[in-house]
């Protein structure tokens, strides 16, 4: 019976030092994340709007009609996750286009998008859907940038693609 209990009483034990061995590493991670630079992950144009996290299903090309929406998905990583008034974390940022046609001017739409996304957990895995419409453009390659700002730092990060309007 004492060894039952011997055993239990370990087992609990154990469990609490990876418990404290999860946390610990968990806090490491989170001082990484906020030190690291920005980054854009997985950043494509999209067939359908991604649902979730990693539920994107890439476009075969970057070819378009006139008046058809250009669907974006992205992944931003190594925001900081400051806490707010209430004690939650909140991951916030902005988001910035450029549309750069073959010949002609740059046109830019500061803070096309922007998000808080509060949480009592921070918030790992993050990502955004972005549809952009150029209208009635003229036919054309032309070069979209998205600008990434964390609000709660002065982190940023750009990707673009190359898309044709036919």
């Amino acid at each position: 019976m004492r060894s039952t209990l011997l055993a239990v009483a370990l087992s609990f034990a154990a469990a609490a030092v990876h418990a404290q061995n999860i946390e610990a590493l968990e806090a490491q991670l989170d001082k990484a994340r906020d030190a690291a630079p920005m980054a854009i992950k997985s950043f494509m144009v999209l067939a359908r709007p991604a649902k979730h996290f990693g539920d994107y299903e890439a476009r075969a090309n970057a070819d378009y009609r006139r008046g058809e929406k250009i669907l974006f998905y992205a992944e931003p990583k190594n925001l900081v996750q400051a806490k707010n008034a209430a004690g939650l974390y909140e991951p916030a940022m902005e988001i910035d286009i450029e549309v750069k046609p073959e010949k002609g001017e740059t046109m830019k739409q500061p803070n096309f998008m922007s998000m808080k996304i509060p949480s009592r957990s921070r918030v790992q895995d993050l990502f955004v859907n972005m549809s952009v419409s150029l209208g009635q453009a003229p036919a054309g390659k032309y070069t979209l940038k998205f600008t990434f700002r964390d609000l709660n730092s002065k982190k940023s990060a750009s990707v673009s693609q190359d898309v044709n309007f036919k």
